[in-house]
């Protein structure tokens, strides 16, 4: 079965299209030797022949053909039988078992679970962005439980935001695919991004780095105003912001998933990063900057101390 790679197996001019945007990054990190947690790519192939095999494709797009996305009550309704369909039908026999071989040989156990990530072919196009729309699941245990969770994702590339966004940029629907990043889970007990250039000065000679405790989706998802630093590229620290941290998100309390929690009272008010966590921050942004040979937009976990690169993009406002 073919529809499956390690990070470091899919040709560079064949990233994007098999590895979507987000996988394509991972790959291109572990191939520049840089701290990426170990993982796999199940590729755009793999959701196509899902896709064709069943003939969705052809039943999405006529399903599609006379929406009015402006109706929210007629969108949600088709979007949501759209999803059904595509998690309610089982992985042919082959492709679930080279998935549960991978995933084996990844080595995770309960107390190691792996995160699964949408990547989407036409994330980063020049003048469309798809990136944000397809679901990401943390925390997920178990070879059973899976191929379950990958269906999840293919199915979010039909949510309401993302037809919507399709149809009011003209895309059509058999113009894109998605491929789905499993990849051990880092249990952050801190994390952020950090940027390699100053993205509100514009300054290149500065890195700006936001961290917070628990995992970065609470920064993401602006449930948190994290710290924030402004270092030199000697690791010089010019501007340090130690925010009053009320919830981090972290591993939920039956092992699976995640969950919401106050932040302890003798964390909530002190600084997340130690001068010394923050220069090996620095130094690994600035890794990453002169491998890509532009300025980057990275994400970041530190777990028991090891600090691990989990996406870098280029800055596209500077």
């Amino acid at each position: 079965m073919s529809y499956l790679a390690w990070f470091d197996e899919i040709p560079d001019g064949e990233l994007a299209l098999k590895a979507g945007g987000k996988g394509a990054s991972l790959c291109r990190l572990i191939r520049g030797k840089l701290p990426v947690p170990p993982g796999f790519i199940v590729t755009s192939g793999a959701f196509n022949f899902f896709m064709e095999e069943h003939g969705f494709f052809d039943r999405i797009t006529k399903s599609l053909e006379g929406i009015d996305v402006d109706n929210n009550q007629q969108l949600a309704g088709i979007a949501q039988d759209i999803r059904g369909t595509i998690t309610g039908t089982k992985i042919c026999a082959d492709l679930d078992d080279a998935i549960r071989s991978y995933y084996a040989r990844l080595g995770v156990s309960a107390n190691s679970p792996v995160a699964v990530r949408s990547s989407g072919t036409a994330e980063d196009l020049d003048d469309a962005s798809f990136a944000g729309q397809q679901e990401t699941y943390l925390y997920v245990t178990g070879e059973e439980t899976i191929s379950h969770y990958i269906k999840l994702c293919w199915a979010s590339l039909y949510n309401d935001r993302a037809i919507f966004y399709r149809k009011h940029k003209g895309f059509g629907e058999r113009g894109i695919s998605i491929a789905v990043v499993v990849q051990r889970m880092v249990a952050a007990e801190k994390s952020g991004v950090m940027f390699t250039a100053n993205p509100i000065t514009g300054s290149r000679d500065e890195c700006m780095i936001e961290g917070s405790w628990g995992l970065g989706e609470a920064i993401v998802s602006g449930i948190v105003t994290p710290d924030s630093y402004v270092l030199g590229k000697d690791g010089g620290i010019k501007d340090i912001f130690v925010s009053e941290k009320e919830t981090m998100i972290v591993r939920g309390n039956d092992g699976s998933g995640v969950e919401e929690l106050e932040v302890p009272e003798d964390k909530k008010n002190i600084q997340v990063l130690s001068e010394d966590e923050l220069k090996g921050l620095v130094d690994l942004a600035y890794r990453v900057e002169r491998y890509f040979g532009k300025p980057q937009d990275l994400e970041w976990a530190i777990e028991k101390g090891e600090l691990f690169l989990l996406q870098s993009r280029p800055i596209t406002t500077l």
